[in-house]
């Protein structure tokens, strides 16, 4: 069980050495049993998690992967749109709902201002938030709301930790299956002074030396496609400062056949490409109607599709992308996923977090800082008491 990465083309991929202390967030140890100890204390139909970036890309990448198995069903809140917060509480049962902001600062006003609207309408609260004076713990302690502490750790990087864990065990996933699949690999790179992850943080940056500053990442699996908005937060907010950094786009294959894939190779040669996919598929064999045996579809009989496994049609999509890439020469790598489970979560988690913080390494940037977030947050809060 675990991850395979191939890399298909390296692109004129020259191995750079790269030294870096263990990150905090390689070193950190959540509470378990806290979390246990917290998940069983509250029953409910459904979770309403409230929160921004790092507070919920991981959550949201967990509950996509292995959510369908669950009778509880989430609600990831990113918005104060009216129609989605308002329709939202319309739908739900407070009785049967709880309520989960979070938020390491305590100060991200979208956030506050939905659990206000929840609040207002009797909805039971559980926060994720630090232990400072931000205005959600002072919220959480004036109230008597139940919460567990966010650890002091930039929020992209805390899936992990409580912040993406307390979610996953409200909603019964095996979050400890996911923590020891994230240790198991911040381990293996901790222990190896070369490795595939870093090797792919290196081809990135030797693309990005050369100008292909774009990064296509298609991902074969509807579970895996909850882990993109966690790729992207990660590369942009840890690599796109002081002007360097690549813009990472993507959607589900093979959906971006009939549109990308164009882009990729008919477009600009800018592109990077780092394709997902799991190997490990239920197998859903095809029947034809017997009606239907003569009908032609790309010079094939349909009858010939009698007893096709869907799982190997997927297959069959990737590995022409895959061949293409090969044949053109083009810079690629492929990370396969056994299978989706707990712990292969945990390590596609991890993957991803230390892809981020080499390629700041790379470029000798701060892994951790995002300079440039506070600008636009300042404006919108000024914006919103304009004329009073």
């Amino acid at each position: 069980m675990g991850i395979e990465i191939e890399f298909i083309n390296t692109g004129g991929f020259e191995k750079e050495d790269l030294n870096m202390e263990k990150p905090d967030f390689a070193d950190y140890s959540p509470d378990i049993e806290e979390i246990r100890r917290k998940a069983r204390e509250h029953d409910f139909k459904d979770l309403v998690v409230i929160g921004n970036g790092g507070s919920v890309t991981s959550f949201r990448a967990y509950n996509e992967a292995l959510g369908d198995k669950k009778d509880k069903e989430a609600h990831i809140l990113t918005t104060m749109e009216p129609e989605k917060v308002s329709g939202l509480s319309k739908r739900l049962d407070p009785e049967e709902t709880l309520v989960m902001p979070i938020s390491k600062s305590g100060e991200t006003v979208g956030v506050i201002e939905d659990l206000m609207h929840f609040v207002e309408k009797g909805f039971p609260v559980f926060a994720v938030t630090s232990d400072n004076d931000g205005a959600l713990r002072e919220i959480v302690e004036r109230k008597g709301f139940d919460f567990i502490e966010h650890p002091d750790i930039s929020g992209r990087y805390t899936g992990a930790t409580e912040t993406g864990l307390v979610p996953a065990a409200f909603m019964g996933f095996d979050f400890e299956g996911i923590r020891q699949g994230a240790e198991k690999m911040y381990g293996k790179l901790e222990q190896e002074s070369s490795n595939d992850v870093k090797k792919i943080a290196s081809v990135l940056y030797s693309a990005e030396q050369r100008g292909l500053d774009k990064v296509f990442t298609p991902f074969y699996s509807t579970q895996l496609f909850g882990f993109y908005p966690l790729l992207v937060q990660l590369m942009h907010e840890t690599v796109c400062k002081d002007g360097k950094g690549q813009t990472f786009f993507g959607d589900v294959g093979p959906e971006c056949q009939h549109h990308t894939i164009q882009r990729l190779f008919g477009g600009k040669e800018d592109l990077v490409t780092m394709l997902f996919h799991v190997e490990e598929h239920e197998s859903t064999f095809l029947k034809v109607d017997e009606e239907l045996n003569d009908v032609n579809v790309r010079g094939r009989q349909l009858s010939e599709f009698e007893e096709a496994d869907l799982a190997d049609s997927l297959r069959s999509e990737l590995s022409g992308v895959r061949e293409a890439l090969k044949s053109e020469e083009m810079p690629a790598f492929d990370l396969k996923i056994d299978k989706v489970c707990p712990e292969t979560c945990g390590e596609l988690l991890a993957l991803l977090q230390y892809t981020a913080y080499y390629s700041a390494g790379f470029r000798g940037l701060n892994p951790f800082n995002q300079p440039d977030v506070e600008k636009s947050k300042k404006i919108g809060i000024q914006k919103r008491f304009e004329g009073d």
